[in-house]
């Protein structure tokens, strides 16, 4: 690992929280005059009954690789990056892509899951922060909820407390 960070991995899936990592490790890229790899993993889903598997890859991984065509226009202009498409499970992927290009950071979204949800669809970022043999920065674009005690107003918390100090 390399710092100031000479490579920063962004695996993005177009979603609008791992849009907001690639705006972090543009920031970052533009502070440490960083490259970044741009990733999409492209899932590895048939059904059956549909056009041929082949097809049916080239088809997605050609409209992967015109939204990254667009992201790299939009966001990438002014930074030194490359984009890549892999194909198979998304966390073995982003491993490999950090395994085939040594980067000094991988920056991912992680979007928060709790609870069932979390258990079901399992967490992507946590697996790679797990396995990962470089620092990785995790990037939530929402702000969790308050819990219920924090959201009470300023009048009421006053007044428990003073109470309490009796």
């Amino acid at each position: 690992m390399a710092f100031p960070y000479k490579t920063i991995l962004c695996p993005v899936d177009f979603d609008e929280n791992s849009l907001a990592s690639l705006d972090a490790a543009i920031e970052l890229a533009e502070h440490f005059g960083s490259s970044i790899i741009l990733l999409y993993v492209l899932p590895m889903i048939l059904t059956y009954g549909e056009a041929s598997p082949a097809a049916l890859l080239r088809d997605q991984d050609a409209d992967a690789q015109a939204k990254l065509a667009d992201i790299e226009k939009q966001k990438l202009g002014g930074v030194k990056h490359e984009a890549v498409v892999y194909t198979g499970d998304i966390i073995a992927s982003i491993l490999q892509a950090q395994a085939d290009y040594h980067p000094d950071l991988l920056v991912m979204a992680t979007h928060g899951r709790r609870g069932l949800s979390r258990m079901f669809l399992g967490s992507v970022a946590e697996a790679v922060v797990r396995k990962a043999t470089c620092p990785v920065l995790t990037v939530r674009d929402e702000v969790p909820a308050a819990p219920a005690a924090a959201k009470k107003p300023a009048a009421a918390a006053s007044t428990q407390s003073k109470s309490k100090r009796k």
